[in-house]
């Protein structure tokens, strides 16, 4: 959806978000009635008491982004070439699967990250055909490694947004400050194609943000990070924004080499002081665990942190940018 398209094209965008906007919310209601009294409910830890809070809140964001893509698909026919458009859809719902599986099951961390491997060779395979740049990766012409390289991408950005997450609305506000950093660069390129999936994903998230702020009514679950991750690669790879997409990741980067250091074993997880702040005292295998060793603080304060550092990774993937942006 090329942004100079038309003088509509930002109408279907933002209707598109407010029907996944309003979407999400109702069936997030919905969820948290029926999910109570059952087995899908987990302990949030770091509350007195530890509360049983339904889990699973990511298929609402789910329903959310399926009705906003449905209402572009019905009014903005002018969206990704439907080869993209339909290979970037099974990568994405392919990666929110596997989340949900693994919400049911507890799958293992391989399955966790070969299955969404699987979903996103077809849009591998869609890349390597394109003649515009579907095969360029950090500025270089891969050519027919494009067909690994994106499936990879798309499995390392689920994985990396669903090990950066464990504190009431942390995913979810990390995955709207991806979602304004995609529209930047969108504005900045003046391709829109990843705009089809970023506006739906916005408006979802902001409605889920409002029942998973703190203190939390819902928990997303994997179902929720895999696929928040999965789509912000996706609109990346359709607008040829792969770099910078892989850049807005960095703070997720960070997370998985330090969840390497404890063999994948190390838990997002602080202990309550009687000040009602976070204190962690192990060894460091998560940015949450060097911000509480740093300074204990209440949940929100810490959310706060981690969300400013996603915001400052965002202002210097926009400004990096503008300088690159070639010349009029």
């Amino acid at each position: 959806m090329e942004l100079a398209g038309g003088p509509t094209a930002w109408e279907y965008l933002v209707a598109a978000a407010a029907v996944a906007s309003v979407t999400t919310w109702f069936v997030t209601r919905w969820l948290i009635r029926r999910l109570r009294g059952t087995k899908m409910v987990g302990k949030d830890v770091h509350k007195p008491g530890a509360p049983e809070i339904p889990e699973m809140g990511g298929m609402a964001v789910i329903a959310g982004f399926y009705a906003g893509v449905t209402l572009l698909q019905l009014l903005a026919p002018d969206g990704p070439p439907l080869a993209y458009l339909h290979a970037s859809l099974v990568a994405i719902f392919g990666a929110g699967f596997v989340g949900l599986m693994d919400d049911l099951f507890d799958l293992r961390q391989r399955v966790k990250a070969f299955l969404p491997f699987l979903f996103a060779i077809p849009l591998g395979v869609v890349a390597l055909h394109d003649s515009s740049g579907g095969t360029t990766l950090l500025y270089a012409d891969v050519g027919a490694l494009i067909v690994l390289a994106i499936p990879f991408g798309i499995t390392s950005a689920a994985n990396a947004a669903n090990m950066l997450e464990g504190f009431n609305g942390l995913g979810a506000g990390l995955g709207i400050l991806m979602c304004v950093a995609m529209i930047g660069l969108a504005l900045i390129t003046g391709d829109g194609a990843g705009l089809y999936f970023v506006l739906p994903l916005l408006g979802a998230l902001v409605a889920f943000l409002y029942f998973n702020r703190y203190p939390s009514r819902v928990f997303p679950g994997d179902s929720m990070t895999l696929f928040v991750g999965a789509t912000i690669a996706a609109a990346a790879i359709v607008a040829h924004q792969k770099t910078f997409g892989a850049l807005l990741f960095i703070p997720m980067i960070a997370e998985f080499f330090l969840k390497l250091r404890g063999r994948f074993r190390g838990e997002n997880y602080g202990e309550l002081n009687g000040n009602g702040r976070l204190v962690y005292r192990g060894r460091t295998e998560s940015l949450a665990h060097a911000i509480m060793k740093w300074r204990p603080m209440k949940e929100w304060q810490l959310v706060a942190v981690l969300w400013t550092m996603e915001a400052i990774v965002v202002v210097g993937v926009l400004v990096t940018a503008m300088v690159l942006r070639p010349s009029p």
